[in-house]
């Protein structure tokens, strides 16, 4: 992916535009002076339907010319990349080449309190997506970065444990961000996502709580997902989410399931999203 990023830097960058490394199919282009007045469409919850059919649209006279600026970006990119021998010896593998370039999820720079301004706590991220490092920045925490992250079930399990326990005791909240079973989701394969939520279960969740169990200190744990990603459509929902929150010292509620309704039934019930955080961080 770096050798294509740098192929598109050179052939469609310029002093407005810069295309950057990211991880797997996860890159970042700046628009300088870009506007806002866009809609962009995620291919993930389009799967199926023909690229042209989706291309940036304007959704105020101001996105105008950001949206033809992308659009001819997107359409110069398949004559750039298509050609290109890295997706050409991907084609005589019998590979899908990465013939063209697709822009979503679109935004500036945020403005926002750090966490240790909101709740005085330090804290550390560990992801193989940089969606989550950049929050990560904004939120003042470190960014710890683990070899072999892939954002896929083949990703670094073990490393990624071993950087959130090693993080442990030099900041005050470690955010461990698994995304397998969200890649299976969007992929509509149920048996990949099986594969991926028990890889956590046993891979994650068991060696943190058996080592966090061992230290002098007290460790509280939270375990749950950022938002469902349902096999059978293949995108997001907002739906609420299962979280279960352990602390040495109180006493479990009589839920034995980690699921949806289950959770729901438990001593937290169904909370706001703020709330989720007050009840982690509460003494």
């Amino acid at each position: 992916a770096h050798v294509l990023v740098d192929v598109l830097n050179r052939e469609l960058g310029s002093q407005g535009i810069s295309f950057h490394h990211g991880v797997s199919y996860r890159h970042l282009m700046l628009l300088k002076n870009g506007s806002p007045g866009v809609k962009l469409t995620p291919p993930h919850d389009v799967p199926g339907t023909p690229w042209n059919d989706v291309l940036p649209e304007v959704k105020s006279a101001e996105g105008k010319a950001t949206a033809e600026i992308l659009t001819d970006l997107i359409i110069r990119s398949h004559a750039v990349l298509y050609s290109h021998p890295v997706n050409q010896m991907r084609i005589a593998h019998g590979k899908d080449p990465a013939n063209s370039i697709w822009f979503w999820s679109a935004g500036k720079r945020p403005q926002m309190q750090t966490f240790m301004e909101l709740y005085g706590k330090s804290g550390a991220v560990i992801s193989a997506v940089d969606l989550l490092h950049g929050i990560g920045i904004y939120a003042g925490f470190k960014n710890l970065y683990v070899e072999g992250a892939t954002g896929l079930y083949n990703t670094n399990y073990k490393g990624k444990v071993e950087a959130a326990l090693d993080a442990i005791g030099k900041v005050d909240v470690v955010y461990l961000h698994i995304e397998a079973a969200d890649e299976a989701g969007h992929e509509g394969d149920i048996a990949l996502k099986i594969k991926c939520i028990e890889a956590i279960d046993q891979r994650v969740v068991k060696p943190i709580m058996e080592a966090t169990a061992m230290m002098d200190e007290p460790i509280a744990l939270a375990l749950l997902p950022d938002h469902p990603t349902p096999c059978e459509i293949r995108t997001h929902v907002h739906d609420p989410v299962p979280f279960v929150i352990y602390k040495p010292g109180v006493e479990a509620d009589p839920v034995q399931k980690y699921d949806e309704t289950s959770a729901e039934a438990g001593a937290y019930g169904l909370i706001a999203d703020g709330e989720f955080i007050r009840l982690l961080l509460m003494d």
